[in-house]
Formats: structure tokens, sequence, C-alpha cells
């Protein structure tokens, strides 16, 4: 196995984004994430959950605080990052969790309906084999986690190539348990799961001629002012 690993450090919440490829969060359009990368003066970004891939899909989708749907799914399991940075799953779309998450007054930044959980409240998840995705498929996949306050690991487990065979579900959930996530998640995989950092472009063994298109990304913004960029 192949399997790329950041982690990251920020000093303020405001520094974990979303980008779109459009110009509104309801907009079909797609872009490589290198392109969104460049747009948005990411250090780091990964794709998402590619949330207009099914545009009629009923899902629960926050993007920098803007609303796209807020459908809960029986058979989907929802990311949600709060005001402070923080992570929160819930299984299955738990719909008591959700309420729970409301009345303690947080507010909703950025959420995806993707999955599965693979760590929740510190706790390593026994993923569904009947989740979606291929769950017991050796396959290229993108995660995203929490290990403590402001603090991150983005993993990209390559596939599909000489190289590297690709990971299960649970074989990523064990992964990232082990790097000591205290939250953790699985994004959209195979070839949309992408990661690009600087220069640096990764997705299972391909080069960025390769990249797919997708509607969405995760980055992490500096804090240095613009004017003090290097040229």
């Amino acid at each position: 196995m192949v399997w790329r690993i950041a982690r990251v450090e920020i000093q303020d919440a405001s520094q974990l984004r979303t980008g779109i490829a459009g110009a509104k969060v309801s907009s079909s359009k797609t872009s490589l994430v290198s392109s969104m990368a460049a747009k948005y003066n990411a250090v780091i970004a990964i794709s998402g959950d590619y949330y207009a891939n099914d545009p009629a899909k009923t899902s629960f989708e926050y993007r920098m605080g803007q609303k796209i749907r807020n459908k809960t799914n029986r058979v989907k399991d929802i990311l949600i990052i709060d005001e402070n940075g923080d992570f929160h799953t819930f299984i299955k779309s738990d719909k008591d969790k959700l309420e729970a998450f409301s009345a303690a007054g947080h507010e909703i930044i950025n959420a995806f309906t993707f999955g599965p959980a693979l760590v929740s409240e510190g706790t390593l998840l026994t993923c569904d084999t009947g989740y979606g995705y291929n769950p017991n498929g050796k396959e290229p996949r993108m995660a995203i986690g929490q290990m403590g306050a402001l603090s991150y690991v983005l993993v990209l487990a390559e596939g599909r190539n000489k190289d590297s065979e690709g990971v299960t579900h649970q074989e990523l959930a064990d992964f990232m348990y082990d790097l000591g996530c205290l939250e953790a998640f699985n994004l959209d995989g195979g070839n949309t799961a992408t990661m690009v950092f600087g220069d640096g472009y990764y997705q299972t063994g391909r080069t960025a001629t390769n990249e797919r298109t997708q509607s969405d990304c995760i980055y992490f913004a500096t804090t240095v002012d613009p004017s003090a960029w290097s040229k």
C-alpha cells in the first residue's frame, strides 16, 4: 500500500474551508481539485464528497455555512464541522444526535453525506459491510480525521495500480484509528480521491492529466497576509 498522509495544525477554525467549482453552491459545475486549490489559494486541498454528482440525492450538505440540502438519509453517515472546527459524526444520519447538536447551539459550517464514519468520539467503528461505495473491495480511498483541537490528518490510500491495491472501509478505519484520530470520515474515493499540496499532485499513482473534475474540495488556508507570500 501507498499512503499519502498530511498532518495539519491551524491557529483558527476559519482556516479549515471548503471550495466549490461554481459561483454558487447550487451549481452543478465541476472543476479539478488542483484548479480549485489554485482558485482559493489553498495550502493543501483534498476531494470532498462530490455533492453535485447526484443532485437529486437525499443528503445533508453545507458549504461554508450555506445550506445546499438538509435531508437525512437513513443508510448514510454524516460529517458536520462546526464553528470551532470540531468534527461530529452521525451514524445513519442519527436524528436524535442531530437534534442534540442543534440544541447545543452549534453552527454548521460544513457538512458532508458520504462515509462511512470510521472513528467516532475516539472509538474505532466496525464498518457496515453493506454500506455503499464497495465497502469490502480494495479501492483508492480519501479520508479526513480530527486529532484534537484544530489538529487534523488527511489520508489518501492509493489503489488500482501495481504499487498499491487500495483498502477496504475497515482497513481505512483501522488506519485512521491507529493514527490517533478522535473522529474520522471516509470521503469520495476511487478516481475522485485526490490530494493537492503546492505543486504536488497525488491520486492513485496517476498524473494530473488524468485528474477527475468534481464539484467541491476541502482545503486549509494560511493566515499569512497575501502581500507577504513568496513570489
